[in-house]
């Protein structure tokens, strides 16, 4: 933008006093020049303004240019409508005072508001235009309220002064738009022809600046939002990107995708939680009667009925909970063998209790039963060393369980005769027990 030194001429005749602008004259001016001020400062950070008075006594200067806008929005305050404008003498006080400014390569330029009769001829004006011209001075007017009666005397000064058109006519006649808004949109303020200049920003900027007055501090701005964009962006698209490869992945295998924020996350987690202890329970109680299985496989001489029996003994006893731990096999199978015994338990539970309180049997009495039934009882007592099934010792040894079991068992003879005759040694080492049991009590009584 250009760098220039700009005195604004008012208009406070009373002619200012009149309504016919909203909200007067005086009012319109004042809010015009105040954002006249504050544009051309905002131009150039060199630019200085200054404000004289064309009515009264005399033409009075209120301030010479300078660059404090509190000043000379200050001295706008003190201006009082009184007397008749004198536009002549106003532009040529206001030429004298651009004429000593500090800084001589600053451009002059007089911006004058003319809302009142003008009463200089039009030889006058044409002379104040040539001399304007001849020291290089460019002129604004605005023309407001008398508008149609000023017209030909102003035309006839801008042809006069204007040169590479660099001096400005701005007609405002009476209308719903405000004096400010015209002068905003007008070459006075914006020489360019840019849009929102005399708010002191660009309107499509955005950052309460104009990018003309401070290019490097506009692209610095841009740059920086720019930047932030892109990394906002960036957060938005990786993270949006992570999830979708990673919801990809998952159903490619079959998972459900995790969720995204910690609530989420534990209501993904929560689901097959919660759908996993079902199946547990038959899991745990399928394993250990496996493993009771293994265990029995070893019977080959069981009965097929019996195994079954012990097999559904053990998963009826398996724990409902599936956070219990599996009892072992070894602990249950005490219990499914006691559920698989035969109704004559009550007799056999007789019989181990007169075995309990007779002696042991001797060496050679067990070493003379007969090969037969030395391999039928072998695989029990096998068994019952291992400790997987839980099988008493001692329930072989009564002679009727003995009977009963081996007529139970398919391809097992029980009138071959060497079964007959484990079974009467068997049954005769009972008696021989029951005898020296008595033979005992009675040498007990006759004492």
């Amino acid at each position: 933008m250009p760098l220039e030194a700009v005195m604004v001429c008012l208009d406070n005749s009373d002619y200012m006093r009149n309504g016919d602008y909203t909200p007067s004259r005086f009012d319109s001016q004042s809010d015009a020049a105040n954002l006249l001020c504050g544009a051309k400062l905002n131009q150039n950070p060199e630019n200085c303004a200054g404000i004289l008075c064309s009515a009264g006594d005399r033409v009075e200067v209120m301030i010479t240019p300078c660059a404090d806008l509190g000043r000379l929005v200050t001295e706008l305050a003190k201006v009082k409508v009184n007397g008749q404008s004198d536009l002549l003498r106003a532009i040529q006080t206001a030429q004298f005072a651009l004429k000593h400014r500090q800084n001589k390569k600053q451009k002059q330029r007089i911006i004058a508001f003319v809302g009142s009769p003008i009463n200089a001829s039009d030889k006058e004006l044409e002379t104040l235009g040539k001399n304007l011209k001849k020291n290089s001075v460019a002129l604004d007017l605005v023309s407001f309220g008398e508008v149609e009666e000023n017209a030909p005397k102003l035309e006839k000064l801008m042809n006069a002064l204007n040169s590479s058109d660099t001096s400005h006519l701005l007609e405002a006649p009476v209308g719903p738009k405000l004096l400010s808004d015209l002068l905003l949109s007008s070459p006075i303020i914006n020489p360019d022809g840019q849009a929102g200049g005399g708010g002191g920003g660009d309107a499509g900027f955005g950052f309460g600046i104009d990018p003309n007055d401070d290019p490097e501090l506009a692209l610095a701005l841009r740059i920086s939002m720019e930047e932030e964009r892109a990394r906002q962006q960036a957060m938005d698209g990786g993270a949006a990107g992570g999830e979708a490869s990673a919801g990809a992945a998952l159903a490619a295998e079959g998972t459900p995708a995790p969720a995204s924020d910690p609530a989420g996350a534990a209501f993904a987690h929560a689901a097959p939680a919660s759908a996993a202890p079902a199946p547990a329970a038959p899991v745990a109680a399928d394993a250990d009667v496996m493993a009771a299985m293994a265990g029995l496989e070893g019977m080959d001489d069981m009965d097929e009925e019996l195994r079954q029996a012990l097999l559904l003994s053990m998963q009826e006893t398996q724990p409902a909970p599936a956070s219990a731990p599996a009892a072992p096999p070894a602990a249950e199978a005490p219990k499914a063998a006691e559920a698989a015994a035969p109704q004559e338990a009550p007799a056999a539970s007789q019989d181990v209790e007169m075995r309990d309180a007779a002696p042991a049997p001797s060496a050679p009495a067990a070493s003379s039963s007969a090969p037969a039934a030395a391999g039928t009882a072998a695989t029990p007592a096998a068994a019952a060393a291992e400790g997987d099934a839980g099988l008493d010792a001692k329930w072989f040894q009564d002679p009727s369980f003995v009977q009963e079991l081996l007529g139970s068992l398919p391809g097992v003879d029980i009138n071959d005769p060497r079964i007959q005759s484990a079974l009467n040694e068997v049954s005769g080492d009972g008696k021989d027990k029951a005898s020296a049991k008595d033979e005992d009590k009675t040498k007990k009584d006759g004492r």
